[in-house]
């Protein structure tokens, strides 16, 4: 008994030693769930605009922002201690596909990036910093678009809507509006009938 107690506690003790130096993986693919919503009356909705995620390697330590609308638009980042550096190329370019939950796809390989996220339709982008995870395949999460507020931060995403005063069409008609547009169609052929 005691040597099938000694056999027993070195299989453990191997199997703890095999594990505290199984070979760590950096890596990871973030799937990203879109919502939008334009004026603050809309449901929040699916997203399935024209939108484009891209990413930047960056240092550890290293702050970035999207400064304009036109940069957002050019893959253009900025350092923001040291605003004369500029990234104009992406590391990687993220997939988009309107029809999956997770729309949106990044590829992360590096240790530390910087992530853009543009809605070319509703002309409003989002950004964030993100250490990639050790050991985890793939992380999900979500981003909320809301066109109507000026910028937000939530879940590690700062958005920006550099047009916060452009006036915005709901993404989801009311129902009063088609209402009103069924009478006003239902009151032009009265008066069309009437006159013939």
């Amino acid at each position: 008994m005691r040597y099938i107690t000694k056999i027993l506690v070195a299989i453990v003790a191997v199997g703890i030693a095999v594990g505290c130096f199984k070979e760590e993986k950096q890596g990871t693919r973030l799937l990203i769930e879109l919502w939008s919503q334009n004026v603050e009356e809309d449901p929040v909705t699916r997203c399935s605009s024209d939108i484009e995620g891209y990413a930047f390697r960056i240092d550890n330590g290293t702050k970035w922002e999207v400064k304009t609308w036109e940069d957002a638009l050019n893959r253009c980042i900025t350092n923001t201690e040291r605003p004369s550096e500029q990234l104009t190329t992406p590391d990687i370019i993220a997939t988009y596909d309107t029809e999956s939950r997770y729309q949106l796809t990044f590829e992360l390989w590096e240790e530390h990036t910087f992530l853009v996220i543009v809605d070319k339709t509703n002309k409003i982008y989002a950004t964030r910093s993100y250490d990639t995870p050790m050991n985890l395949p793939e992380v999900y999460t979500q981003l909320h678009l809301y066109a109507w507020r000026k910028s937000g931060n939530a879940n590690g995403w700062t958005t920006v809507n550099p047009f916060p005063d452009e006036v915005r069409e709901p993404l989801v008609p009311r129902e009063e509006d088609s209402e009103e547009g069924s009478e006003d169609d239902s009151d032009d052929s009265t008066n069309e009938s009437t006159e013939a």
